[in-house]
């Protein structure tokens, strides 16, 4: 028995150096990723915080797991439904993905996988959405940047109505090696 833990403890320190990244894009969708959302919205602003690094380097191929938080604020103090969207930086549209079936955004090929609508009842209450980003084997080597917004719904089907009704955003950039 004692030989036995020591060949997993063995194995699971091989296998952690042999997957760096592995747990590098895992402790970004956990720990450092919602203290850096609950820092932020500490600060008392509407946000939507994607927990993807501001600026991070990902390999064709990677499929990166993170969160989307929302808060609800006075200034939405209507709504209880709310959907996200992404869209490209530069764009002035979004398309809002499902758990399901994943988006394209852009000509990256870079796709994204969220649950498109969350409840949120209480002014000051925080969800926190799994989200997958995947990329690519076939995606060029560049910098991509991409928005997520969240807009108040009046139902739980409603989606973005373009940007205008959008109370939040969040940058971020993927870098493609």
């Amino acid at each position: 028995m004692v030989v036995s833990a020591l060949v997993l403890i063995f194995i699971m320190g091989w296998l952690g150096q042999l997957f760096p990244q592995l747990q590098q894009i895992t402790r970004y969708a956990t720990q450092q990723a919602e203290q850096e959302m609950m820092n932020k919205f500490a600060e008392g602003t509407d946000v939507l915080l994607a927990t993807v690094p501001y600026r991070e380097s990902f390999q064709p191929g990677s499929e990166v797991h993170f969160k989307i938080g929302a808060k609800k604020t006075a200034s939405v103090d209507d709504y209880s439904y709310f959907t996200l969207c992404v869209g490209e930086m530069e764009r002035t549209t979004c398309k809002t993905p499902s758990e399901l079936t994943p988006i394209i955004v852009g000509g990256s090929g870079i796709t994204f996988k969220f649950s498109p609508t969350t409840k949120i009842n209480n002014r000051g209450d925080i969800k926190l959405l799994s989200a997958i980003m995947t990329v690519p084997k076939e995606t060029k080597s560049g910098i991509y940047g991409f928005k997520v917004y969240v807009c108040p719904a009046r139902t739980e089907t409603e989606s973005c109505n373009g940007l205008r009704g959008s109370y939040g955003q969040f940058d971020f950039i993927v870098e493609v090696k």
